[in-house]
């Protein structure tokens, strides 16, 4: 079964404002909830529930901590680090995926993309919505190119 990388999304790093993203970056450090339904192909509906605490770090490192409680199974823990790789650029790791998270920032929205250690490739897509209290997620899980499952979902800043 594939686990989503859900708050996948959140970690990244601290920016002056001018910066491109800087208010999408901000939103994750504090504590944030995620709430989300993935459509697994052949299998069916379930939900994945979050809670995250975002901070930036010294070097300037966005790192969130999660806790991931998706529908059958037992929670896990999972820690995002991203930075800026330039002025609409992440980069970084994802305790649960395979190789580096890149990630790319055009307006209000965020674009990721990672393997998941399971073997999916994933793209994902967190959008801010007006008042930068709450951003939408949304991600495609694929096998050889075809989509085997999606994510959609709301992000809410807690704090």
């Amino acid at each position: 079964m594939i686990k989503p990388a859900l708050l996948a999304l959140l970690l990244l790093a601290a920016a002056p404002a001018a910066q491109p993203g800087a208010e999408l970056e901000q939103f994750f450090v504090g504590r944030t909830e995620g709430v989300s339904t993935v459509h697994v192909m052949m299998s069916g509906r379930h939900s994945v529930r979050d809670r995250g605490r975002g901070r930036i770090d010294r070097n300037g490192v966005l790192i969130l901590e999660q806790v991931v409680e998706e529908e059958g199974k037992p929670a896990r823990n999972r820690v995002w680090r991203l930075a800026r790789a330039g002025p609409r650029t992440l980069a970084g790791t994802i305790s649960d995926a395979r190789g580096p998270v890149i990630g790319d920032l055009s307006g209000n929205t965020l674009h990721l993309r990672y393997r998941s250690a399971e073997g999916p490739s994933v793209e994902q897509w967190i959008m801010l919505q007006p008042g930068g209290r709450t951003a939408t997620n949304r991600m495609v899980f694929k096998r050889f190119g075809v989509r085997v499952a999606t994510l959609e979902g709301v992000i809410r800043r807690v704090d």
